[in-house]
C-alpha cells in the first residue's frame, strides 16, 4: 500500500525543475507511504536514473534527489507504506536490471506466491512488487488481470515510450490524471494534481449530485481539469496521446462452493508482516471475515475489532458488535460517535480531498484513526457484499413482481415489508417513465437553496430506475455505489497511514457471483441466502439470520442538529455563494428544526461542501 505518482513532458526540462517537482509529490503523498521513499528520472533517451530521498531507508544506498544534474523528460514517484517484507526488497519505483522496463505500485497481489511458481520466477526479495514486475515484463500488461488483489500501478516500457496505467476491476486504489499541452501528470490522490496545475475549476454537476441526490460519481469527479482512471489507460510519451483500456467482462459462474471460496480469499487476504484490524457494523458481512480470520489465525491470535457505537439512539449497533466480538474472543474498542468533535467535517475534507456526504464519512475517518493509535496497519473491512449477493431492499423492489411469491410465503424473513416493497416499485416505474417529475420534485424539495444555473444538470439516479435487480446489482459493483465507497475507505485509511482491505470488493472469482440471479441468491426466504447458508459456525447465529438492514449507520439527524452552531459559519461562506443563494441558507439557518431530516440534510451537505471549497482554493 503506497502513493504513486509520475509527470512525463514533450521537451527535457533542467534537473532542477524535476528535483522541486518530485520533493513535491513525494511530500504530499508522505502519509500514504511514510516508510520509504524513491524517486526515478527518464532522460530523453529512455535512460533511467534512480533516486532516494530523505525518508528513503540508508539500505537502498541512493543518491539523493537534490544531486540531480542534467536534462530529463519523466519522473516516477513512489512512497511506501510497508506490509510485507518491510526492508529494502520493496523498494520502488522498480525496474529491470537492463532498464528495459520500471513500474510504480501500490497495492497488494495475494496470489503472487502462486504466480512465481506458474511461470518459475526468481523472486529475490519476496514482495509482490517483484511479482507484478516479473509478470508483467514476461507477458505484457495484459497479465494484470491474473493478479488476484487490489492494485493502481503505472508500468514504463522503453522500446515503446509508452506508460501503461491500471487499476483493478472494482477501483479499490484509486488513481487520477492530468494533461496538459506538454504534459502528462498521475497521482494517488487529487491535491498533489491540484497543486502541479496551480489551480483548478469546479465540477457543477458534481456539486448538484452531492446537494441534491447525496452521491459522488468517481468517474467525474469534483475538478474539470483532473480526470479518474476508469480501469486503464495507455499513454504514448512521443506524443502524449492516451487511450482508455478496458477490461473484458466476466464471465461464467464459480465453480467452488461459496464457503470454500470465501474461506480460500479472507485467508490469502490476511497475509501481512504488520498487525490487523477489523471493523465490525454488527453486519453479517463484516462478521463473516472475523469469523474467517479466526479460523484462520487460530484461537490464541489476539483480533482487534473496531465499532463505532450512537448509545440511546435507533442508530445504535452495540447488542449486535458484542455478540461477534464475544464470539470470535476479541479485543473489542469502541467509538462514541457523540465524541467527534464539529471540526471533523473541515478535517475530513482537507485530509481526503472530498466533500463528506454524510457523517458515516466522518465516524469512519475516527474509527481509523482510532485503528492506528492501537497499533493497526492493516484495516478489513465489508464492502461489497451486499452489491454481489443482494443486501440492499433496492434490489427487492426492482424484481418485486416476480418476487411476490417470496414476500407473501416468507416475507418476515424480508427486510421490507409487502406494501413498503409494492409502493417503491411504483416510485421506481414513475422515475423511469417520467424523469421530468423527478426533477421537479427534487428542486421543491431543495427549497431555493441551489443556484438557478445548476438545475440545467440532469439527475443521476433516474437513470438507472430501469434497471432490473441483476444489471443494477453489476452496475452498483463496478461503477458508482461501491466506488464510492471504496474511495471513502482509501482516503480515510490512508490519511492514517493504513492500509484499507475489502475480501468482498477486490476478488474478482467471488465477483463472478454477478453472473447468479439475484432470485436463486435468495433463501429459505432470505435476502443474501447463499451467503447466510454459506456462514453456519462461522457467525454468531443471531447475526447470520438477522433481518433488518442498516449498514455503517450513524445517527445523522441528530449529530447534525447537535453541531449546527459550529458549521452555522461554515452554512454562511461566501464559497458558497456561486452555488447557493444566500437568502435561502439564512432561512435554513433561521428556520432549522431538530425533526426536520431534509433540512438537517441539506444543513450538512451544504457544511461539507463549504469545508471542501475553502480547502480546495489555491
Amino acid at each position: 500500500m503506497c502513493g504513486i505518482a509520475g509527470v512525463f513532458n514533450l521537451k527535457p526540462l533542467p534537473a532542477r525543475q524535476w528535483v522541486e517537482t518530485c520533493m513535491q509529490f513525494s511530500h504530499s503523498l508522505s502519509h500514504r507511504g511514510p516508510n520509504d521513499e524513491g524517486f526515478v528520472l527518464f532522460d530523453a533517451d529512455g535512460n533511467i536514473h534512480a533516486f532516494g530521498g530523505d525518508d528513503s531507508l540508508p539500505e537502498n544506498q541512493l543518491p539523493h534527489i537534490q544531486t540531480a544534474e542534467g536534462y530529463f523528460v519523466g519522473a516516477l514517484i513512489h512512497r511506501r507504506l510497508s506490509i510485507i517484507q518491510p526492508g529494502v526488497a520493496g523498494h520502488q519505483p522498480f525496474s529491470s536490471p537492463d532498464a528495459r522496463n520500471c513500474m510504480v505500485y501500490n497495492g497488494e497481489t495475494f496470489n503472487y506466491p502462486m504466480l512465481d511458481e506458474r511461470y518459475g520466477f526468481s523472486n529475490h526479495g519476496g514482495t509482490d512488487t517483484e511479482t507484478v514486475f516479473n509478470l508483467l515484463s514476461h507477458s505484457g500488461i495484459d497479465a494484470v488481470t491474473q493478479l488476484d488483489g487490489f492494485y493502481a500501478l503505472a508500468f514504463w516500457n522503453k522500446e515503446q515510450k509508452t506508460l501503461h496505467l491500471r487499476r483493478d476491476m472494482t477501483g479499490v486504489k484509486p488513481l487520477y490524471y492530468t494533461q496538459t499541452e506538454d504534459a502528462f501528470v498521475f497521482c494517488s490522490e487529487t491535491r498533489p494534481l491540484r497543486t502541479w496545475l496551480g489551480g483548478v475549476s469546479i465540477n457543477s454537476e458534481s456539486v448538484f449530485h452531492h446537494l441534491v441526490e447525496g452521491v459522488f460519481l468517481p468517474q467525474t469527479g469534483f475538478y474539470q481539469e483532473i480526470a479518474s482512471v476508469h480501469e486503464g489507460l495507455d499513454c504514448n510519451l512521443r506524443t502524449l496521446e492516451c487511450t482508455p483500456v478496458y477490461y473484458p467482462d466476466l464471465e461464467g459462474i464459480p465453480q467452488d462452493a461459496l464457503g470454500d471460496l470465501l474461506k480460500k480469499g479472507i485467508q490469502q487476504r490476511l497475509m501481512s508482516d504488520v498487525p490487523l484490524g477489523f471493523a465490525v457494523s454488527g453486519g453479517i458481512d463484516s462478521a463473516a471475515i472475523i469469523g474467517y480470520a479466526r479460523q484462520a489465525l487460530g484461537p490464541d491470535a489476539d483480533l482487534a475489532l473496531f465499532s463505532v457505537v450512537s448509545p440511546n439512539t435507533q442508530a445504535d449497533e452495540f447488542s449486535w458488535q458484542q455478540q461477534v466480538a464475544e464470539y470470535n474472543g476479541a479485543t473489542w474498542h469502541k467509538l462514541d460517535t457523540g465524541d467527534i468533535g464539529h471540526q471533523a467535517l473541515a478535517e475530513v475534507a482537507s485530509a481526503t480531498d472530498l466533500p463528506p456526504l454524510a457523517w458515516n464519512n466522518l465516524a469512519h475517518y475516527a474509527l481509523c484513526e482510532l485503528a492506528k493509535s492501537k497499533g493497526v496497519t492493516v484495516f478489513f473491512n465489508g464492502q461489497g457484499a451486499d452489491e454481489l449477493f443482494g443486501g440492499y431492499p433496492d434490489y427487492l423492489y426492482r424484481d418485486f413482481f416476480s418476487l411476490q411469491a417470496v414476500f407473501l410465503q416468507k416475507g418476515n424473513h424480508l427486510p421490507v415489508a409487502y406494501r413498503e416493497a409494492f409502493k417503491q416499485r411504483m416510485l421506481l416505474q414513475m422515475k423511469a417513465i417520467f424523469p421530468g417529475l423527478v426533477s421537479m420534485r427534487l428542486k421543491r424539495n431543495a427549497k431555493g437553496l441551489l443556484n438557478r444555473d445548476l438545475w440545467k444538470t440532469e439527475p443521476y439516479l433516474p437513470k438507472l430506475a430501469h434497471l432490473s435487480a441483476d444489471h443494477k446489482m453489476e452496475h452498483d459493483f463496478f461503477s458508482q455505489k461501491l466506488r464510492q465507497m471504496l474511495i471513502w475507505d482509501d482516503m480515510n485509511g490512508m490519511a492514517h497511514g493504513l492500509e484499507s482491505r475489502n475480501p468482498f470488493a477486490d476478488n474478482m472469482e467471488l465477483a463472478r457471483w454477478l453472473n447468479v440471479r439475484f432470485s436463486e441468491k435468495i433463501t429459505h426466504g432470505y435476502t443474501k441466502g447463499v451467503l447466510r447458508d454459506a456462514l453456519h459456525g462461522i457467525v454468531p447465529e443471531n447475526v447470520r439470520l438477522r433481518v433488518d438492514k442498516k449498514g455503517f449507520t450513524v445517527p445523522d439527524n441528530a449529530l447534525t442538529w447537535k453541531n449546527r452552531n459550529h458549521w452555522s459559519g461554515l452554512l454562511m461562506s461566501e464559497v458558497l455563494d456561486d452555488w447557493s443563494p444566500r437568502p435561502a441558507r439564512e432561512r435554513l439557518l433561521k428556520t432549522l428544526s431538530e425533526h426536520n431530516t431534509s433540512d438537517l440534510r441539506w444543513y450538512f451537505r451544504l457544511s461539507a461542501m463549504a469545508a471542501f471549497l475553502q480547502q480546495s482554493k489555491p
